[in-house]
């Protein structure tokens, strides 16, 4: 599947598996052809941002809710003491953001970022396209040039109200098919990719950069740390589908890996820092945006979780930080009393799960300790 530029320029799973094509034979100019055919891309001016100074040590941030910034002090308290970097956690999706065509609920956003930034504090967006959290609205838009507007309006409408406050925006989240090498393609089967084709991903990436030219631009996606084939594929399709946006003129600054880690499953510390070294080659950045520990298949107790999450934190920094200087390391949440992962998926023996970095009493774990030592020796 080729990526096309966007129209102007032709002009002038959590995790739900889906299908899609097999992988073997894509190369940098055939990653995104779909079932209706190939998309040309065409080249165009956009030079790559250059690296910016490093900071004395990686800043490590958290993802927050607005439900429980507003009835726990101590929540926003660990946020406060413990974060360089807060953003909204869900604010920002499509669905919530953006309730009915003619509604934007900034506000809640709102609140969490300027919060953020009063306490001196860096904030970043998620997300401008996503398959999941789609409303009923949206979906209901057969016509690819409705869509397209629709698509246009929402990135410069949002980028605009927060220009200035957020210092990147996660463009695209989980494009990447879930299991590469399948009949469907490369490509996650989404809304925008059934209303709009491949072109949805250069269309936001153009789109975003015009409404916020000093806001990075980062590909998000899980599942590239990981040992093993089905992670070699995904790594190298995420390489391709960068090398295809600036082929195509686009500027990418740098991609995120969410860094949603399982206890029982081996991080490829050599591969990770391969990819990380491959990206920089192409000039661009590398971060972790969600990271927490998936510990489901860990027998034991608190110690013993706890063990595993640090043997996994450890290897997966290590991978990072081999490939090149990560941006950030953001947590997907700070507390184990509030998180995604037990609903998702809980501990068969009834315990508690113990995902992030603080536990439900916003006690900091030993492998917190571990990750702010790392970070700091950069």
């Amino acid at each position: 599947m080729v990526i096309a530029a966007e129209p102007a320029a032709l002009d002038a799973v959590e995790r739900t598996t889906l299908p899609s094509h097999s992988a073997a034979s894509l190369t940098r100019r055939s990653l995104l052809r779909s079932g209706a055919g190939a998309l040309a891309a065409v080249a165009g001016a956009g030079a790559l941002r250059p690296a910016r100074a490093a900071p004395a040590s990686v800043p490590f941030g958290a993802a927050i809710q607005f439900e429980m910034f507003d009835i726990d002090a101590a929540y926003r308290h660990a946020f406060r003491d413990e974060c360089a970097i807060v953003l909204p956690m869900n604010e920002l999706k499509f669905g919530l953001l953006r309730p009915s065509r003619e509604q934007f609920l900034f506000e809640p956003a709102d609140r969490l970022v300027d919060w953020a930034l009063s306490n001196g504090q860096r904030s970043r967006g998620h997300t401008f396209v996503w398959w999941s959290t789609n409303p009923d609205w949206l979906e209901a838009i057969t016509d690819e040039a409705e869509a397209e507007r629709v698509l246009v309006d929402h990135i410069e409408r949002t980028a605009d109200h927060f220009r200035g406050r957020l210092e990147s925006w996660d463009v695209v989240n989980e494009v990447m098919a879930h299991e590469p090498g399948g009949r469907d393609g490369p490509l996650r089967d989404s809304f925008w990719l059934q209303r709009l084709g491949p072109r949805h991903i250069p269309l936001a990436f153009g789109t975003a950069a015009r409404a916020d030219p000093s806001a990075r631009l980062v590909i998000n996606d899980y599942d590239l740390e990981f040992a093993g084939d089905r992670y070699d594929r995904r790594r190298a399709l995420t390489l391709d589908l960068v090398r295809q946006l600036q082929d195509a003129g686009h500027r990418v600054d740098a991609v995120g890996i969410q860094g949603h880690l399982y206890s029982h499953l081996k991080i490829d510390r050599e591969a990770l820092a391969r990819f990380g070294r491959d990206l920089k080659v192409l000039g661009v950045g590398l971060l972790a945006t969600e990271l927490d520990v998936i510990d489901f298949q860990v027998p034991g107790g608190p110690d013993e979780i706890d063990e595993a999450a640090r043997v996994v934190v450890s290897d997966f920094l290590d991978g990072l930080f081999a490939g090149q200087r990560p941006e950030a390391v953001i947590a997907w949440g700070l507390t184990d009393r509030y998180s995604w992962v037990p609903d998702a998926m809980p501990r068969a023996d009834g315990s508690p799960s113990r995902p992030l970095p603080l536990d439900r009493d916003y006690r900091p774990k030993p492998w917190f300790a571990d990750v702010r030592q790392r970070l700091t020796q950069g």
